[in-house]
């Protein structure tokens, strides 16, 4: 049997083949075909895969820059504070902290794991006059706690472009909690304007498909619809990555964007991903 033979293809066959005996039936027709496209429509939602890579610094691995520190400075000169906007792991190379995540203008379809999970707060901390962690991912309707765990105050200043912007004051061991209701075309940054060298990034987002690489360099999205999708990649220098080198050839991106083939009940490895230091030239 087919793998679409269903009582419905039977039906919906006798229809072509012998359309006069339905003529006296076509109240059927208005019947079947909705459920024939719901049977189809259902299929193709339970149908899941994995996405995988790992994305390189193709070069010497550049040495992180030592910031300046006036402000606070016995409490946030206690330790070497760097330019964090280009981490990269010295030994394997990897690079951390590149953000990608499904791009579609359409509601996305949700594997019932996500739907079901109890999403605790997304947590931004304040440590070490450094925000912890440097990119925060968050769905809509998710809790985000602003936290500080140092001994002087902070404020999280969040450039939002969909949802009001908000500039929280954060005084030490006293955390705030924020709910963004509108998902962000791109990532919206996060300053402290105490501390000027203090920064993150606020992914949000209407559906969990969103990954930021480790400090190896890795990314992995679980459980992603199956079929054609667009997979933007974004770092915080250039903002919107343009191409990667791949097995010594160039893998462009679309507009920033990767078109991957996620296949169903499987995985998609895109292996190693390298990018250069020209590539990731801070954006003027």
């Amino acid at each position: 049997m087919p793998a679409f033979a269903t009582p419905f293809s039977h039906s919906l066959r006798l229809v072509i083949q012998r359309p006069h005996r339905f003529l006296r039936n076509a109240w059927l027709l208005a019947v079947l075909i909705p459920m024939i496209q719901t049977a189809t429509s259902s299929a193709q939602e339970n149908s899941w895969g994995t996405l995988r890579g790992r994305i390189l610094f193709d070069g010497p691995v550049p040495k992180a820059e030592q910031l300046q520190i006036e402000r606070d400075a016995d409490v946030c000169g206690l330790t070497t504070l760097v330019d964090e906007s280009l981490v990269v792991h010295p030994e394997n190379r990897g690079i951390q902290n590149v953000i990608l995540w499904l791009e579609s203008k359409a509601p996305v379809p949700v594997h019932p794991d996500y739907l079901n999970a109890n999403l605790k707060p997304a947590v931004i901390d304040n440590k070490g006059c450094r925000f912890e962690p440097r990119v925060v991912l968050l769905r809509t309707g998710q809790s985000l706690e602003l936290q500080n765990s140092d001994p002087v105050a902070h404020n999280a200043a969040a450039y939002l472009k969909r949802s009001t912007p908000f500039n929280d004051v954060i005084p030490s061991g006293k955390p705030t909690q924020r709910i963004i209701r509108k998902a962000e075309t791109l990532p919206a940054r996060i300053d402290c304007s105490i501390h000027a060298w203090m920064r993150a990034w606020l992914v949000v987002q209407d559906h969990p498909y969103v990954a930021v690489t480790a400090a190896d360099g890795t990314f992995e999205m679980k459980n992603l619809p199956a079929g054609e999708w667009r997979i933007r990649c974004w770092q915080e220098r250039p903002g919107n990555l343009t191409q990667f080198q791949r097995e010594g050839q160039t893998l462009p991106l679309d507009k920033g964007a990767l078109i991957l083939t996620i296949p169903s009940s499987g995985e998609l490895n895109l292996g190693e991903l390298q990018l250069t230091a020209t590539q990731l030239k801070p954006k003027k």
